[in-house]
């Protein structure tokens, strides 16, 4: 009897001592970050499976941090090696504007989920659901806010905890800077808060770089550019190409950062005419990836452009292709379309700058890659194809 009194009191404070135990450990096991929503979200502290519904930040971001693998799910629009061909004037080019599949061979594998516009198919809760996944983030584009409303309500029925980034559009006044909270709300999502402000910094010093260096230009010495989308179907839909207006995130970051001109004044992506085309004359014209990858010779020599070669950008050879890229996806290498911005609208403010060189320093330092991996994105993008470089 003595001995059972005697071991009463361990046994006890075994027992108190398990109980003080657990719930630190369970608090542990989840962490609350703020999403940019301003909603309070309650999500593991390390995250083992994640569906990620973006057109390529947040999958590149967590390569960045070395978590791609934590990925089961995303807006996969290939099964392939994600790169397709594509022919101009009888060249034809090998194309994967979209960074993951070169950076990471495992993506093609991933359930495609869907996706708020792109080419993935409606977004798909039930397959969501099928994963199991741990964590969801949606890059919100701002384009589609009824049907991202009930996704989220379907999802958090779910009990499946969603952090909600937003894309530049979302917001009344677009600015580079959101892009960089992404980023930073990744960096918390993963805990990687410092390799999160390695990669602001270094996409934001290129961003200052070119501010800096074109702050001076007065209003009357920007030039007129057009940014200019010319997909071959343009004549079937009676225009020549689209203009984007001064109220997409293309023109708001050519005027504010490059500190050029639009010469479009409307507003959305707007199918112009011929005669429009004439009537804007502008500077210079950006061409954009739309509906495949448009190099400057196409508007000087294809015959569907035949009747603008009076146009003045044309005529002093001032039209610029921009890197292939999926449409609406300012991403982590958004800094390299701006750096050809800069360039071709400022060529005597950046003479010194090695489109080649600096492209290949910007991903290596990046994605802390290799000098050929990163000549792989530079291929993958054709950066070295379309008379950008």
């Amino acid at each position: 009897m003595n001995m059972h009194i005697r071991k009463l009191p361990v046994m006890l404070l075994l027992l108190v001592f398990a109980a003080t135990l657990a719930e630190p450990i369970a608090a542990e096991e989840f962490k609350t970050v703020t999403d940019m929503r301003g909603f309070e979200v309650s999500i593991p502290e390390d995250p083992k499976r994640v569906v990620a519904i973006s057109r390529s930040l947040i999958d590149t971001t967590m390569y960045a941090f070395g978590e791609e693998d934590k990925l089961v799910g995303g807006s996969v629009w290939s099964r392939d090696d994600g790169y397709s061909d594509y022919t101009c004037d009888g060249v034809t080019y090998h194309v994967c504007p979209w960074i993951s599949f070169v950076m990471n061979p495992n993506y093609r594998n991933l359930t495609n989920v869907g996706g708020f516009g792109g080419p993935y198919g409606t977004v798909n809760v039930e397959t969501i659901a099928s994963l199991d996944p741990d964590l969801l983030i949606l890059r919100d584009l701002g384009n589609d806010d009824e049907n991202v409303q009930k996704f989220l309500e379907s999802i958090e029925r779910l009990d499946i905890p969603v952090v909600v980034l937003k894309y530049p559009d979302c917001y009344d006044q677009v600015d580079a800077s959101t892009i960089y909270e992404e980023v930073r709300l990744l960096g918390e999502v993963f805990g990687h808060q410092e390799r999160a402000e390695e990669i602001v910094d270094h996409m934001d010093s290129q961003v200052q770089l070119i501010r800096e260096r074109t702050t001076d230009v007065e209003e009357e010495d920007k030039p007129r550019v057009l940014y200019f989308g010319a997909p071959s179907w343009a004549a079937d839909r009676g225009g020549v190409g689209y203009a984007f207006g001064t109220d997409t995130t293309e023109s708001i970051f050519l005027e504010d950062i490059v500190n050029a001109k639009n010469a479009f004044v409307g507003t959305g992506t707007e199918m112009i005419s011929t005669e429009h085309l004439l009537a804007l004359d502008p500077d210079i014209i950006i061409l954009s990836t739309y509906s495949g990858y448009h190099p400057p010779r196409e508007m000087y020599e294809a015959e569907r452009f035949d009747k603008v070669q009076d146009l003045r950008a044309i005529k002093d050879k001032k039209v610029y292709a921009l890197s292939a890229t999926p449409c609406k996806s300012e991403r982590l290498e958004y800094p390299i379309n701006l750096m050809i911005e800069a360039k071709a609208v400022y060529p005597e403010r950046f003479e010194d700058i090695d489109l080649e060189e600096w492209t290949r320093d910007y991903f290596m330092g990046l994605y802390d890659i290799s000098e050929e991996k990163a000549e792989e994105m530079m291929d993958s993008l054709l950066l070295r194809y379309l008379e950008i470089i």
